[in-house]
C-alpha cells in the first residue's frame, strides 16, 4: 500500500477527467502532485506557476502543461480567469503506449506560438463552448475534442525519458513527498529543519539542497506557504481574532508573516476581512 498522499481528483464519471472554467482572485495552491496530466490555460489575468525546480509566469492566451507526478504549485496574481483540464493516466494509457515515460512540454509562451501551439488552445476553447452549452449528445463531441488535443500534444510536444531517469525521479519525488505530508499534517506545531531532515535520514545542510533542488524554494519558505493558506482559509470563513489565527496556524513571526500575506494577498488581513464582509449579498434567482 502506498504511504504517500498526493491530491486526489474527482473524476467526471462521463468522460474520465475533470475540466472546469475557474474564476479566482489571489488564490494559491502549495507545493503538490497528482497522477493526472493537467492543463491550465489563461484566459485572462496572470498567475505564476512552479513546476519542479522551474518558474513561468503566465499571462492571457498562454498554456502550462504540467506531467503526471510534477511537483508543482501556482498562485493567482489578483483577479484570474482560466480554463482547467486534468485527465488520468488510465485515459491516455488506453491509446499510448509507456504513457509512466512520457514527458510533455511545460510552458507555452504567446510570443512563440506555433501552429500546433494554436491549435492548442483552439481545442481548449472548443472544449469551453461544448461545456457551457451542453447541448444533447456534446459528451461525444467533448471526448473527440480531448483525444484530438492529445494527438497534437503528442506529436508535437512529447518526448519519452529513460526507465532508469524515471525510476530516480520516482524516488526523489517520494523522499520529498515524505516532508511535504509531514508539513501538511504538523504546520500548526514548531517544525524544526533538523526535525523535517531527520526524517529522512540526512543532514540539515544536505536537506536545504535535497529540498530547493526538487521543488525550486526553500523549506521555510514552504512551510510558511502553507501555514498562510491555511490562515486564510480560516481568515475568510471564521470569525476569529488575526491573532487567534495566527497561532492557531503555528504562525510565531508577525513580521515576516505579514510581509508574506500583503505579498500574496496585496493587502493586510483586517482590510481582506473587511472588504469581503462590505461586498453585496447575491440577488436571489
Amino acid at each position: 500500500m502506498n504511504r504517500y498522499e498526493h491530491e486526489i481528483i474527482s473524476d467526471d464519471t462521463s468522460l474520465r477527467l475533470t475540466f472546469r472554467p475557474v474564476y479566482s482572485v489571489n488564490s494559491y495552491s502549495p507545493l503538490h502532485w497528482h497522477s493526472h496530466l493537467e492543463v491550465i490555460y489563461l484566459l485572462d489575468g496572470s498567475m505564476t506557476a512552479s513546476v519542479s525546480e522551474k518558474k513561468y509566469t503566465l499571462r492571457k492566451g498562454e498554456l502550462l502543461i504540467i506531467s503526471p507526478r510534477e511537483l508543482h504549485a501556482t498562485r493567482g496574481l489578483g483577479e484570474v480567469s482560466y480554463i482547467l483540464l486534468q485527465i488520468p493516466c488510465d485515459y491516455l494509457s488506453k491509446t499510448l503506449e509507456q504513457v509512466s515515460l512520457l514527458h510533455f512540454q511545460t510552458y507555452f509562451p504567446s510570443y512563440m506560438e506555433s501552429s500546433a501551439q494554436k491549435e492548442l488552445c483552439e481545442c481548449l476553447l472548443r472544449l469551453l463552448d461544448l461545456y457551457n452549452r451542453k447541448e444533447d449528445g456534446y459528451r461525444l463531441c467533448f471526448s473527440s475534442v480531448v483525444y484530438y488535443f492529445l494527438y497534437i500534444l503528442y506529436r508535437n510536444y512529447s518526448r519519452k525519458v529513460s526507465r532508469e531517469l524515471r525510476e530516480r525521479e520516482n524516488r526523489n519525488l517520494e523522499r520529498i513527498e515524505e516532508t511535504i505530508q509531514y508539513v501538511r499534517n504538523n504546520y500548526r506545531n514548531e517544525i524544526s529543519l533538523s526535525e523535517a531532515a531527520g526524517l529522512l535520514n540526512v543532514s540539515p545542510e544536505y536537506f536545504c539542497r535535497l529540498f530547493k533542488k526538487h521543488t525550486g524554494q526553500t523549506f521555510s519558505e514552504y512551510v510558511n506557504a502553507v501555514r498562510l493558506l491555511h490562515f486564510y482559509q480560516d481568515l475568510v470563513q471564521t470569525d476569529y481574532s488575526i491573532t487567534d489565527l495566527m497561532e492557531q496556524n503555528g504562525i510565531h513571526n508577525y513580521k515576516v508573516f505579514m510581509r508574506l500575506f500583503k505579498e500574496t494577498y496585496h493587502m493586510t488581513p483586517g482590510r481582506l476581512r473587511k472588504s469581503l464582509s462590505e461586498k453585496p449579498a447575491p440577488n436571489p434567482d
